[in-house]
């Protein structure tokens, strides 16, 4: 038995398409064979209460389906093929599929081949492709993905073909979204921790090759805590997306900032010339931040702690690196609460 072959992660359909596809493709083809094989007969009313029933079912999934015969003409089409095509289930009957759904290519602007024809043809569903465009019956352009199967009875005899097809401008948005989550903090917007680390092995593959160096800055809030505890979270939120934009526009568009988790960044500054340039970026981070630090609203003051690793010197992994420029954070937070400092993080690079 032919089925569809999953979808690719453009193909982004409702949980319930996913549930009842499987058992609607199932009963179409089996119901085709028996429509074929009764042909001129009248019709048992179990077959028609199943056929009733099949409908119903492909009525129910957000997909556009359309039935055809050997001809390519159109035996049915569900509802939601009538809302993406612009006709009724009275006007599609009997017409060719071509009537109906036209498809055009993308990047040649030429109509695609019959898409029913093709898969009764080669006797071979095709599986869930896209850079179509559906003209709908409005003449307007709709990108869509479809597949098709073509259908047979008990005999194995190819009746007729099934077309099944969505709107793509959701699933591409969708998939869009999913990838750019997939590597960044959802409230921020940073890179988030696995992105970083794809990030920091091509900085240090390039500057391996290159003989050039690099700095890791490790920045924690201090007090952070008491804002989330006095001021409440969608405060504390407030501030951390503050200071995710604020230090990402402390560096360059060669450098990557991560928020590494909680109250916690990573500054990665690639292409350092030398050492002491780690220091203007650090001055820069305390002075761009500042004023924000002070308007956070908390009784207690919240200040930075600034760590610092270098590569080559002090790592070349970021295995090495990150948990020497962790260790130098808490380093400076020491010092400066002994101190009684609320701008800590003056420790050499590399120190």
């Amino acid at each position: 038995m032919l089925s569809f072959r999953k979808a690719s992660p453009l193909a982004v359909v409702t949980g319930r398409n996913e549930t009842i596809a499987p058992s609607v493709l199932i009963r179409t083809r089996r119901l085709q064979g028996v429509n074929v094989k009764s042909a001129g007969k009248k019709a048992k009313p179990a077959i028609a209460m199943e056929t009733v029933l099949a409908h119903a079912m492909l009525d129910y999934i957000g997909d556009g389906v359309i039935s055809t015969d050997t001809q390519a003409n159109i035996t049915y089409i569900n509802h939601a093929a009538v809302v993406l095509t612009g006709f009724s289930l009275e006007e599609a009957l009997g017409r060719p599929l071509q009537d109906v759904y036209q498809v055009i290519d993308v990047s040649s602007r030429c109509v695609k081949a019959n898409l029913a024809r093709q898969v009764m043809d080669a006797d071979c569903a095709v599986a869930l492709q896209n850079s179509a465009l559906l003209k709908t019956r409005d003449g307007a352009e709709l990108a869509i993905e479809d597949a098709a199967t073509p259908l047979h009875n008990k005999k194995g005899q190819v009746v007729g073909a099934l077309v099944k097809f969505h709107d793509s401008r959701y699933s591409a948005e969708t998939t869009a979204r999913m990838a750019y989550l997939a590597q960044h903090d959802s409230l921020t917007g940073l890179l988030n921790r696995y992105a970083f680390a794809e990030r920091f092995d091509h900085a240090a593959a390039l500057a391996r090759r290159h003989q050039k160096k690099m700095a890791m800055l490790f920045i924690d809030l201090d007090n952070f805590k008491a804002v989330n505890d006095t001021l409440g979270h969608s405060r504390g939120d407030a501030i951390l997306k503050a200071m995710g934009s604020t230090l990402q526009g402390c560096v360059r568009a060669t450098d990557h900032v991560c928020r590494y988790g909680g109250d916690e960044f990573v500054v990665l500054i690639s292409d350092l010339a030398q050492d002491e340039q780690v220091l203007t970026v650090v001055d820069k981070v305390r002075e761009v931040t500042a004023g924000l630090l002070r308007m956070s609203g908390a009784e207690a003051p919240l200040g930075l702690s600034i760590g610092v690793s270098l590569y080559p010197d002090n790592g070349e992994t970021l295995a090495t690196l990150l948990p020497y420029a962790d260790a130098d954070m808490y380093r400076a937070k020491t010092a400066h609460k002994l101190h009684g400092d609320t701008a800590p993080g003056d420790t050499q690079p590399g120190s």
